[in-house]
């Protein structure tokens, strides 16, 4: 039998700082919005009072500083999300949306894993060494394996910088480091139809970390 929802079961639970939107899981989907004066809070249906109980517990059990917990009306809980901003560490809180420095993140390591493939096809096609010793003229080969080395250790280290850093220099640090990232992968441009495929799904995945990083706005700055 087709069950209604109780608008009396809409609770909001306000806890002290900001809590992740990727905890809505972990808060049996309640939706998770940070609050103007940095309070966060955790809102949405409750069916009973044992369900209520035990997002408390969870909140505890996470050490949260709990504010208040208030039963609201339905269209008092959505206005609030609305007043509130649906944006959050610089991604929309909706179920199952990407939180920004995770996306930035998971696109590092696409980069990385495309460059690493180039390379390692590269290097297995006959005369491959000797095609890179003409194009490379006067410059030793090795130093031109250590530019590359850089490079795959810099995407790697992007995939870290990019879930750590705070928002300001983060953004930034994406945005250039990507400029770079591309100069090298079109600089470096070899006629391999395999390099051509690569080189364009890396340049797809730092032209998508520019512009996410670009449009990050984050209501904690």
């Amino acid at each position: 039998m087709k069950t209604t929802q109780n608008h009396q079961d809409y609770y909001e639970i306000r806890v002290a700082g900001h809590l992740p939107g990727q905890w809505s899981d972990w808060f049996e989907d309640m939706t998770i919005i940070p609050a103007d004066n940095g309070d966060t809070l955790i809102t949405g249906h409750v069916i009973d009072q044992s369900a209520l109980h035990g997002l408390l517990k969870k909140v505890r059990d996470l050490g949260l500083p709990l504010v208040a917990v208030n039963q609201v009306q339905f269209q008092e809980s959505r206005n609030n999300l609305i007043r509130n901003g649906e944006k959050m560490n610089g991604s929309e809180i909706t179920k199952g949306k990407m939180d920004t420095k995770v996306l930035l993140s998971t696109l590092w390591i696409v980069v990385m894993i495309n460059m690493l493939m180039a390379d390692i096809l590269s290097l297995n096609i006959p005369g491959a060494l000797d095609e890179l010793t003409r194009t490379a003229g006067r410059t030793p080969i090795p130093l031109l394996m250590l530019g590359g080395a850089i490079m795959m250790e810099v995407s790697i280290v992007m995939i870290i910088l990019s879930r750590i850093l705070n928002y300001g220099v983060n953004r930034w640090a994406n945005i250039i480091t990507s400029i770079v990232t591309i100069a090298f992968v079109l600089g470096g441009a070899a006629a391999y139809p395999h390099y051509i495929f690569i080189a364009t799904v890396e340049s797809i995945c730092l032209f998508l970390i520019i512009w996410h990083a670009w449009q990050w706005r984050n209501v904690e700055a």
